[in-house]
């Protein structure tokens, strides 16, 4: 009698397939009692995040300089700030994480790729990363189909991508796609019909002629065709592969793929924005990638973003009005344009927790990153990056239900956020001991290098 597996096995072998279908790929490891993929979502906002507003009413608030000593709190038995009552009904997986500094990224407006990267850009130049962003290198450490895919919103709707967060090396910006119509074309053109999935097969049928091109060169010319041959022809072969990996997928993507409407030509930013949450969502469930990253007017000072939601101050006009006191004119407008970006993440999460994997859902082997490009204040320091995380990877983070307080800048037992990424990195197998850029006024060793123990399960 043929198992469940075995048919499973058999139906994913039969095709000819050498890469799993990631979907079945998931049944499989739950079959094995294996664990499966973490997942990673990170979310960059503009116009920094004050550390009060990430503090419920009923947790008494202490300034990063006040703080002595490490300190957790039972989040479920307090309501959250306002900004993030959309995840109420998911307080069990949240954490606020405070106190972690990034000082070594400069701040200001915004620290650009340097959120992810923790380096600090030049002024000149915040489109080219120093260094691998954290998402890029997590996506290689659990990678899908793709190690990692961006999609984001512009309050300016003729942009179609920025290259400013994030980065596979040094000088290697990775495109995020502004335009969700774009973005749908980019990752889900093999799940489409008509003339886009016409013009996924003959981009694949172009690449194929020109593998064989080159190598049909490259025969010819011998020794005389160098590395130069070479080097294309692993660059068409990589792009060849890529399309093949999307053509095995083609089944679950396109039952995971969304189904484009209005919002993804919308002129209203904040539709825009619902579409690409949607987008990002859709690539983890078709296992197009594990790691997706989502910046919502992230690097835009004077910008109106949330016009779409009654929102017409600027951006700038609002940072302006203050957000370190709970009386601050600003903090009103920081909660409702931080609760419409909740509201896509609380739905983010529903969806992921409507999707069965092993004996849970699929969000219970997730962790969705929440922060500002510009880490504190509106002008920020970078002294402190509040943080709000949803998920716990599988249990591989003691996350979940808590407000944690690290020590202020230059305390005993302080952190950096790189201690954060290293912290990721080492939850998913990776072992390192330091990321990104060293800050040279804190301890090297107690407070930058490793994991931050209290949190790694």
């Amino acid at each position: 009698m043929v198992t469940r597996r075995q048919a499973l096995k058999g139906l994913t072998l039969g095709a000819g397939a050498t890469l799993l279908n990631p979907m079945i790929q998931r049944v499989l490891a739950s079959e094995n009692g294996e664990q499966t993929p973490p997942r990673f979502v990170f979310v960059l906002q503009s116009n920094g995040f004050d550390a009060i507003q990430a503090c419920p009413e009923s947790i008494p608030f202490q300034k990063y300089a006040d703080r002595e000593k490490f300190e957790t709190f039972d989040l479920t038995k307090h309501t959250l700030p306002n900004g993030f009552t959309p995840l109420e009904k998911h307080k069990n997986r949240v954490t606020v994480l405070q106190g972690l500094s990034g000082k070594c990224t400069g701040g200001g407006h915004s620290t650009w790729s340097g959120a992810l990267g923790q380096f600090r850009l030049s002024g000149a130049n915040n489109q080219d990363p120093l260094g691998v962003t954290i998402d890029y290198q997590l996506g290689q450490a659990v990678t899908g189909i793709l190690p990692w895919i961006g999609v984001g919103m512009s309050a300016n709707e003729n942009q179609t991508a920025t290259l400013g967060f994030s980065g596979r090396a040094a000088h290697k910006p990775l495109a995020i796609a502004l335009n969700p119509e774009k973005a749908y074309n980019a990752y889900f053109s093999v799940a489409a019909s008509g003339d886009l999935k016409k013009r996924f097969h003959l981009k694949r049928n172009l690449l194929d002629y020109m593998i064989d091109d080159v190598k049909r060169t490259q025969k010819q010319l011998g020794p005389l065709g160098g590395i130069e041959l070479e080097a294309y022809l692993d660059s068409y072969d990589s792009l060849a592969r890529r399309q093949y990996k999307l053509l095995s997928a083609e089944d679950q993507l396109t039952r995971a793929a969304p189904k484009p409407d209005d919002r993804f030509t919308s002129s209203v930013a904040t539709k825009r924005m619902e579409a690409q949450f949607e987008i990002a969502s859709s690539a983890l469930i078709g296992g197009l990638s594990n790691v997706a990253t989502i910046t919502c007017a992230a690097g835009e000072i004077n910008a109106q973003p949330y016009l779409g939601i009654g929102l017409e101050e600027s951006n700038h006009g609002f940072g302006h009005m203050g957000g370190s006191a709970r009386d601050a004119r600003g903090i009103p407008l920081y909660e409702q344009s931080r609760s419409f970006l909740m509201r896509q993440i609380a739905t983010m999460v529903d969806r992921l927790e409507s999707m069965p994997e092993g004996e849970g859902t699929m969000m219970d082997n997730t962790l969705i990153v929440y922060m500002s490009d510009a880490p504190d204040t509106h002008h920020s320091t970078a002294m402190e990056w509040p943080l709000l995380l949803v998920g716990d990877l599988g249990g591989r983070l003691k996350l979940g239900g808590r407000y944690i307080n690290y020590p202020g800048y230059g305390k005993p037992g302080h952190r950096t956020v790189g201690s954060f990424y290293t912290t990721l990195l080492n939850a998913v197998g990776a072992k390192q001991n330091t990321f990104g850029r060293l800050d040279p006024d804190l301890d090297e060793v107690a407070m930058q290098t490793g994991p931050c123990r209290e949190i790694l399960a």
